[in-house]
């Protein structure tokens, strides 16, 4: 018998090694493999179910009834769901997807994706497996909102032929919430504001309907409007939905509602533009105002009398008049030093198709009674709050009357840039306190529209900025709840932006 070398040993025993080795690394390889395709699988699959889910709660707005909601975000989960993960993928087979919509808070529902589909294996089929089962489920939620819409209807609308696709646009963002889940509700303003749809629950059709008819005149009261669409989210009280205003103009505020102290003494002031103050950019030594009191006094004379009694500048001792609400509007341009203005006004408007922009006329004796050009001479000066208790001072100065005069420190009603200025403030300050409200926490969009033709003033992008509290203004306040501010350079680009402010708060609302 031979000897067996050293050498001849030590092949034999790395044979051997190699052997038990191959037993065991290649099961580890083929392991890895099957281990790479499940991972792959995997991770198509947890993508396709989130994506089916998000996709399923915001299709909750589509359809009238809340058994055809449910259907539409079944059949679009499922839709999203095969999209995303195609029949075969990786050698896949048995694939199925379930869905499920359920109320699982105060006005909150939520989608429930599960998918399952199996795994061919390969190098495991040796040990007896010949597929895995892989499971993903998906889950998204969307918090109903409740939206006050804040549309101008004023004249520059007419003017740039913008009206009708402005109603175009909003009919398709009423369409992207949901009946009897969402409540939405309508503001319109021009100097006038007036709460054309009430906010409803049920609002197809007759929200699209409303916003049909609205006619576009008038002047642009934004403080006004945009408390009143406050004041409707306060009246809901539901803290715990979304409230929201959306709030869309085409030009710059040029109106202001309040509570006008009426003018007692003589002052020095720019005309009105009629006799005996004819014109506008003149001083004048103007008289008090003619308005009668509660006992039908004025300031030179009783009412039984014809003649003067008393002269300036002792008047009349026992003249005590009351302030006079309305509202005072700049006329032509809000940002002129000086000019026309008019006023006062009614506050609320009649329908969608009448503003009622007219002089309040029961005012006995004032000048604006009869001629609303007049109002300088029967208002003071411009209160330093409005109707609804904005301040009109903030971010933009306003010209007010020079020491030495007796309304000293007051904001001055006979400079239309004075006017637009303090009500700018007002719609800004009017914004923060919304904002500012722990209960509803109040979220605004703001949609602004230009005028490539350059008949109308375009709205001013630092005022829309923080009437939203947009990330671009420069008053951001990250304290405050976050909008947007979405700019249209034209009419046709409308619909486009009322898209995408209905798509963030879709996407805020999961």
């Amino acid at each position: 018998m031979r000897a067996v070398t050293r050498g001849q040993s030590q092949r034999g025993v790395a044979l051997m090694i190699t052997a038990l080795s191959t037993l065991v690394v290649v099961p580890v390889v083929g392991l890895a493999i099957d281990a790479g395709f499940l991972y792959a699988v995997k991770a198509k699959l947890v993508a396709a179910t989130d994506a089916a889910a998000i996709a399923a709660a915001r299709s909750l707005s589509k359809g009238l009834t809340m058994a055809e909601q449910e259907s539409s975000a079944i059949a679009r989960a499922q839709a999203f769901f095969n999209a995303n993960f195609p029949d075969g993928f990786f050698n896949t087979t048995n694939k199925t997807v379930s869905v499920q919509v359920a109320e699982t808070a105060y006005r909150t529902r939520t989608v429930y994706v599960q998918g399952n589909v199996d795994v061919g294996l390969y190098f495991m089929r040796i040990f007896g497996y010949t597929h895995s089962t892989v499971r993903s489920a998906g889950k998204a939620s969307r918090r109903d909102v409740n939206v006050i819409l804040v549309l101008d209807r004023s004249g520059s609308m007419d003017i740039s032929n913008s009206c009708e696709p402005m109603k175009d646009a909003a009919r398709l963002f009423v369409n992207q919430f949901a009946n009897g889940r969402d409540r939405l509700g309508l503001v319109t303003f021009g100097m006038s504001y007036l709460t054309a749809f009430p906010p409803s629950m049920n609002f197809k059709p007759d929200l699209a309907d409303t916003i049909t008819q609205i006619d576009c005149s008038g002047g642009t009261g934004t403080a006004q409007a945009l408390w009143k669409g406050y004041e409707l989210l306060q009246a809901i009280d539901e803290p715990g939905t979304l409230n929201l205003i959306v709030f869309f103009s085409d030009g710059l505020p040029n109106g202001i509602t309040a509570e006008f102290p009426v003018k007692t003494v003589s002052d020095i002031r720019y005309g009105h533009g009629w006799s005996p103050y004819r014109y506008t950019t003149y001083l004048y030594n103007m008289e008090p105002s003619p308005c009668r009191d509660a006992n039908g006094e004025r300031y030179d004379r009783r009412p039984w009398q014809w003649y003067r009694t008393y002269y300036e500048p002792n008047w009349n001792p026992y003249w005590n008049p009351a302030p006079k609400t309305g509202v005072l509007a700049a006329q032509g341009s809000a940002t002129k030093s000086k000019g026309y203005t008019y006023g006062l006004t009614f506050m609320e408007a009649n329908s969608v198709t009448d503003n009622n922009e007219k002089i309040i006329s029961d005012s006995n004796g004032c000048d604006f009674a009869s001629n609303g050009w007049r109002v300088r001479r029967d208002i003071a000066y411009i209160p330093d709050y409005d109707k609804y208790g904005n301040s009109t001072r903030g971010y933009q100065p306003v010209y007010t009357f020079p020491a030495g005069h007796p309304y000293a420190g007051k904001i001055r009603p006979d400079r239309p840039i004075s006017i637009g200025r303090a009500s700018k403030n007002a719609a800004d300050n009017a914004a923060r306190r919304m904002r500012n409200d722990p209960r509803l926490s109040v979220v605004i969009y703001a949609i602004g529209l230009g005028d490539p033709s350059g008949s109308v003033t375009p709205p001013d992008d630092e005022f829309m900025m923080r009437v939203a509290n947009d990330p671009d203004s420069p008053a951001y306040n990250p304290n405050e709840p976050e909008g947007l501010y979405v700019f249209a350079p034209d009419s046709g680009q409308l619909a486009q932006a009322f898209y995408r402010v209905a798509s963030e708060i879709l996407r805020l609302s999961q």
